[in-house]
C-alpha cells in the first residue's frame, strides 16, 4: 500500500475541507430528486453506492464520418512513435478513453468530478460506462468502482487529461486514501497531436471545433462547459435542473469523439494523403514527419502543400524547410533553386543565403561564388545572429580559399 499518510499530510492546507464543506459532504442522502437521471442502475461496494450507467455502439457505428470500429492499436502504435510519445500501445481491448466533469475549475480539493465517462473497446464493440454521484458521500464509491475498472487497462487516452482529468483524480484517490490506478498505466494526451496534425490549418483544437471540422460530427443542442457545475448542484439542492441529462450525454460526446478523433490521427499520418487535402494539413503533417524515420516523405507532403496554396509566412517556411530536405536527401539541384528563390524574396532568408552558399562550396566547389552569396547576406540582414553564422562560415571559407582551397 502506498504511504497515503505522507501524501495527505503534503496536501494539508492546499486541499483541506472547511467545516460547513465537512457537513455537507457527510450529510445525509437524500433519493428524491426533481430530476431524473437517464436510465441506469445504483451499484454497491464496500464503500457505499454510486449510479451507473453503460452504452454499446457496434462495429458498424459511425461517429460522424469516422466507423469507430476502425480503431487499430498497429495504428495506434505508430502514430505516438511519429510523435516522440513514451507510451506504448497495447492490444486494443488494453486501452481506456477517459473524460471528466467537474463541480468547477477552481482546483485543490474544492473540485470534484461528479460523473467520469470512460469507453472501451471488447471485440468489435464499444463500450461506453458513466459512473456518477448523486451526492458527494457517493464518491468514495464512485472512484472506488472507477479504479477497479481502470486495472484491466494499460494505456489511458484523454483530451488535455494531462493538465486536467488524471491530475484531478489522482487528488481524489488520494484524499480517498484509495490506490491510484494510473501509476501503472501510460497516458496519451491526444489534444498535443491534434495540435501539431490541424492547428494549422484549423485554428481551434477544441474537441467540439474538431468534431465539425476533422470528424464531421454535429452535437445539435449541447450545453456550454461553464452550465455544467450549476447543473449539478441545482440537482444536489433540489431544484430542478432539466439540463442534467444534457450533461450526461456531452460527457459521452467527449468519449466518443475522442475516440473517433484517435481513429482520424492515425489514418492522417498512415494513409496516402490526397491531391486535394487541405495545404496547410499537408504542412503540418510535413513537419510531423521530417523528424522522424520517415523523413523522406516530408518532400512529398512539403511538395503538394506548396502547390495546393499556402499563406504567408507559412509559404517561405515551407519552401525552407523543403530546400533543407532536398539537400538531406543529396537533391543538391533541387535545394540550389529553391535557396535561389528565396534570396530574390523582399524578406531576407538565411535558410536561402546558407543553403546556396553550402550548395556553391560543396556541391559546386565554386568558392568564389559562394563567398558573394555570403557577402550579399551579411549586407541584408539586420539579425545579429545571422550576421555572426554567415560572418563564420565567410571566415572559414575565405581561408580556405587562401590555402589553396585545402581543408582546414
Amino acid at each position: 500500500m502506498p504511504d497515503f499518510g505522507k501524501a495527505l499530510k503534503q496536501l494539508e492546507g492546499r486541499y483541506s475541507f472547511s467545516f460547513a464543506q465537512q457537513l455537507r459532504f457527510l450529510k445525509p442522502l437524500s433519493r428524491t430528486r426533481a430530476t431524473t437521471l437517464p436510465p441506469g442502475i445504483i451499484r454497491s461496494n464496500g464503500l457505499g453506492s454510486y449510479y451507473h450507467i453503460e452504452n454499446t455502439y457496434p462495429d458498424d457505428y459511425f461517429h460522424g464520418r469516422v466507423r469507430l470500429g476502425r480503431f487499430s492499436s498497429s495504428d495506434l502504435r505508430y502514430l505516438l512513435q511519429l510523435m516522440r510519445e513514451k507510451a506504448g500501445a497495447p492490444q486494443r481491448d488494453r486501452i481506456v478513453f477517459l473524460d471528466t466533469e467537474t463541480t468547477g475549475i477552481q482546483g485543490g480539493s474544492g473540485m470534484c468530478p461528479f460523473l467520469v465517462g470512460v469507453g472501451y473497446f471488447t471485440g468489435d464493440d464499444f463500450y461506453m460506462k458513466q459512473y456518477f454521484i448523486r451526492d458527494f458521500d457517493e464518491e468514495p464509491a464512485m472512484l472506488f468502482a472507477l479504479a477497479d475498472d481502470l486495472r484491466q487497462f494499460e494505456l489511458i487516452i484523454t483530451y488535455n487529461g494531462l493538465a486536467f482529468d488524471i491530475p484531478l483524480l489522482d487528488t481524489r484517490f488520494t484524499l480517498a486514501r484509495l490506490d491510484n490506478p494510473f501509476e501503472s498505466m501510460s497516458h496519451f494526451d491526444l489534444l498535443f497531436t491534434a495540435r501539431k496534425l490541424w492547428r494549422n490549418g484549423h485554428g481551434s483544437c477544441r474537441l467540439v471545433a474538431l468534431e465539425r471540422e476533422i470528424l464531421s460530427f454535429l452535437r445539435g443542442p449541447d450545453i456550454p462547459g461553464a452550465m455544467i457545475p450549476r447543473a449539478y448542484f441545482d440537482y444536489l439542492q433540489h431544484r430542478p435542473a432539466p439540463v442534467l441529462e444534457s450533461v450526461f450525454t456531452h460527457n459521452v460526446h467527449d468519449v466518443v469523439s475522442l475516440a473517433a478523433l484517435t481513429v482520424q490521427a492515425c489514418d492522417r499520418v498512415i494513409l496516402e494523403p490526397a491531391a486535394l487535402d487541405d495545404a496547410l494539413d499537408l504542412y503540418s503533417l510535413a513537419r510531423v514527419v521530417e523528424n522522424s524515420k520517415e523523413w523522406r516523405s516530408s518532400l512529398r507532403f512539403y511538395e503538394m502543400a506548396l502547390a495546393g496554396g499556402l499563406p504567408e509566412p507559412i509559404h517561405t517556411k515551407a519552401l525552407e524547410n523543403l530546400a533543407t530536405a532536398y539537400r538531406r536527401a543529396g537533391e543538391h539541384d533541387s535545394s540550389r533553386n529553391i535557396c535561389e528563390d528565396l534570396m530574390q524574396h523582399s524578406e531576407f532568408s538565411m535558410v536561402g543565403y546558407e543553403g546556396a552558399a553550402i550548395y556553391y562550396e560543396r556541391v559546386a566547389r565554386d568558392f568564389d561564388t559562394a563567398l558573394r552569396v555570403l557577402e550579399e547576406g551579411l549586407a541584408r540582414t539586420d539579425s545579429e545572429r545571422c550576421k555572426a553564422l554567415l560572418q563564420l562560415r565567410w571566415d572559414r571559407l575565405q581561408q580556405k580559399t587562401l590555402f589553396g582551397h585545402k581543408k582546414i
